[in-house]
């Protein structure tokens, strides 16, 4: 019996005091000027030095940015506050300035995971610092990058996105933000293309071949153009001639044009080249041995 009672005693002590704690106010419940804030939400607006946060709690926020306020953003080896954008859901680590309308920003951590995508460059606008890239399923998604975006483009030392063209393969590692790729990092190289045909003529250095698809094609070359004539060592351009049966391998350049890298070509009347050795001719040499 004396049990029951010291336990129906302990009971209503704690639930009294439980009914006083949820009557007082958390820290976050009432914001205090000076206090640590950490709010959630969507980024509505951005101004100059400040960006609009949409909380479910609190309604919209204005975040005040300072100079040492540190942004993290999906794919972004350094990311700042141009590199935010409106839809952007972000969590923001600071202070209250004013109660419940502002509060001074340590951090913004934009949330969502990092995304890759892979494909080719099908149109850039290198001003307005946007592309559109041509997926390997074949669907054609708008990418941005701002100043704080890294390209790589292998063989190009130190690259702009003027070394960047229609046609290069990119991989962009960054994340959606509304229908938009924003890019914090693009990898991409030149792309290459073997060209099969026949050398219709020489216009000063520019070789002009029709592809044995019909295709016409004028391939640019420089003082890195290698020429290879079948019987005709050192040879150079100015021993092509028309007629000539060639393979170019080139690279293609930011303009849409193609440089060629290396040449090969023989005239159509010279003989093939006789293959080495009697293992390499057909219907020649020992015939193979099976093991037992």
């Amino acid at each position: 019996m004396l049990r029951k009672l010291w336990f129906l005693i302990l009971s209503w002590v704690l639930f009294n005091a439980g009914t006083v704690w949820a009557q007082e106010p958390s820290p976050t419940a009432t914001p205090v000027l000076g206090r640590p804030a950490l709010v959630r939400g969507t980024i509505t607006a951005i101004g100059d030095h400040s960006l609009t946060l949409n909380t479910e709690r609190w309604g919209a926020l204005e975040i005040r940015i300072q100079e040492g306020t540190r942004f993290h953003v999906p794919g972004f080896v350094r990311a700042g506050m141009s590199d935010v954008r409106a839809g952007d859901r972000a969590t923001v680590h600071g202070r209250w300035l004013e109660e419940g309308k502002s509060l001074e920003a340590h951090w913004v951590i934009v949330q969502g995971p990092v995304q890759v995508r892979h494909g080719t460059v099908e149109r850039i606008d290198v001003a307005a610092r946007r592309l559109e890239m041509k997926t390997r399923v074949g669907e054609v998604i708008p990418v941005e990058w701002t100043e704080h975006t890294r390209l790589h483009i292998t063989g190009v030392i130190s690259p702009t996105w003027s070394d960047l063209g229609v046609g290069y393969p990119v991989t962009v590692i960054g994340h959606f933000v509304q229908g938009t790729f924003l890019a914090g990092r693009v990898v991409s190289h030149r792309p290459y293309r073997l060209f099969h045909g026949t050398l219709q003529s020489m216009e000063g250095t520019t070789l002009v071949i029709q592809t044995r698809e019909g295709e016409l094609v004028r391939l640019l070359t420089d003082a890195q153009t290698r020429v290879r004539i079948v019987g005709h060592p050192n040879a150079t351009l100015t021993d092509l001639q028309a007629g000539d049966l060639v393979t170019a391998r080139a690279i293609g350049q930011p303009d849409g044009t193609w440089l060629a890298h290396t040449v090969i070509a023989r005239s159509p009347k010279a003989p093939r080249p006789a293959l080495q050795g009697p293992s390499q001719s057909p219907g020649h040499g020992p015939r193979p041995t099976r093991r037992p």
